[in-house]
């Protein structure tokens, strides 16, 4: 049977209660604390006192609906900003993003720059670390998390595997543990569909209840599902959602069907057929006996991917992002017909095409990054009270 709480528990599990309701809510009354956190008048009414006098919680007067009303003014409570911050690094092989919020979720800064080619391992911690501390430079607090969203495959928050040919520098656990260390904070990779699917969530372009699956198809393919139970799947090994693991005997010759639907692989193909691509924008912009081949290709290997997936997730939803989008888009109307022929319920089918600009991927690695952060101070909060503030 578990103990009843002391006093100095109960206290301690109440501040962090209260603390963890304004989070929540970026501000609120006393009142609408007292009807969520079910603390009575006067426990919010003390706590929120201390929690003012610590320096965790700023004040805000209302101004009040009758001017001439008596008594205590209306005040909204706000999570200070000393609080901290945290920040969410979407690393692209064109456009590095990043996302910085406090600890409540409001916006602090955003910023896209091109991503360097890097000479080696110590150049890209320098050059993330710099971006990392510019972002979050002049802000109060500490960084408290940093959740980077990478082109390659991430296992157990740390391990970063199978990137892009110029990201090779930075393959293995070392990236994020030296990271850490550098930036004094917490670091977490993690696959960039991933933290789209997240961010685009966030964003309200779509529904968590729907059990998506979200195609990112830019340099590499990589794919991200939520499931029915809310969570989204992060796989045991590498393998996870690798479709260069799949081979596929295109007219082309034999190939994998990760190459075949991401940008790399599609320039290697115009380049062995002898017709190179000038750029990949050419293959929506663009007519040709030689481009029209190319979107065959691509075409079948997207009805090949959605099999797949149809037989082993069975979604309602399948999602395309990524800077192939607008070649999706284009293929979109062959596809559906082939799989309206072949499935007796083929799921929807759905481009969102800005997600090139990797705003969706920094905001999801932000919220990521948030969440584990307050939870994590709200923890100590219920255990040291307020000198987990300090």
């Amino acid at each position: 049977m578990s103990q009843p709480l002391s006093h100095p528990d109960l206290r301690r599990r109440n501040l962090s209660l209260l603390l963890g309701t304004v989070l929540r809510h970026q501000d609120a009354t006393r009142k609408e604390i007292e009807l969520e956190s079910g603390l009575s008048k006067a426990t919010v009414s003390r706590l929120a006192d201390e929690l003012l006098q610590a320096g965790a919680l700023v004040s805000r007067p209302v101004a009040p609906a009758d001017p001439s009303a008596r008594g205590r003014r209306a005040e909204t409570l706000s999570p200070a900003a000393s609080l901290g911050l945290v920040a969410g690094l979407s690393l692209g092989v064109r456009m590095t993003s990043i996302f910085v919020t406090d600890l409540s979720g409001r916006e602090l800064a955003w910023q896209q720059i091109p991503t360097p080619k890097w000479t080696g391992f110590e150049d890209a911690v320098d050059w993330s670390v710099e971006v990392v501390s510019q972002a979050v430079r002049g802000f109060p607090g500490p960084l408290r998390r940093v959740v980077v969203a990478i082109p390659g495959r991430a296992i157990d928050g740390a391990i970063i595997t199978r990137p892009p040919l110029f990201m090779a520098a930075i393959e293995g656990d070392a990236f994020a543990r030296v990271l850490a260390e550098r930036l004094a904070c917490p670091i977490r990779i993690e696959l960039d569909a991933t933290m789209v699917l997240v961010g685009l969530e966030s964003l309200g372009f779509i529904d968590a209840s729907t059990a998506p699956v979200l195609l990112n198809a830019s340099s590499i393919l990589t794919m991200s599902l939520r499931r029915r139970d809310g969570t989204i799947a992060r796989g045991l090994t590498a393998s996870f959602g690798d479709f260069e693991l799949i081979p596929v005997e295109a007219e082309t010759g034999p190939s994998t069907l990760g190459a075949l639907l991401g940008a790399h692989g599609l320039f290697e193909l115009s380049r062995r057929l002898g017709h190179p691509l000038d750029s990949m924008e050419d293959l929506w912009e663009s007519e040709g006996e030689d481009l029209e081949r190319l979107r065959e290709v691509f075409c079948s290997a997207l009805v090949q991917a959605i099999r797949i997936i149809a037989v082993m997730t069975d979604p309602a939803l399948v999602i395309f992002t990524g800077t192939l989008s607008p070649l999706v888009r284009l293929t979109l109307p062959r596809v559906e017909a082939v799989l309206r022929r072949e499935l007796t319920r083929p799921p929807e089918l759905r481009v969102i095409g800005h997600v090139e600009n990797g705003y969706p991927a920094a905001l999801g690695g932000a919220r990521e990054a948030r969440a584990e952060a307050a939870s994590e101070l709200l923890d100590r909060v219920s255990g040291e009270g307020l000198s987990a503030l300090s």
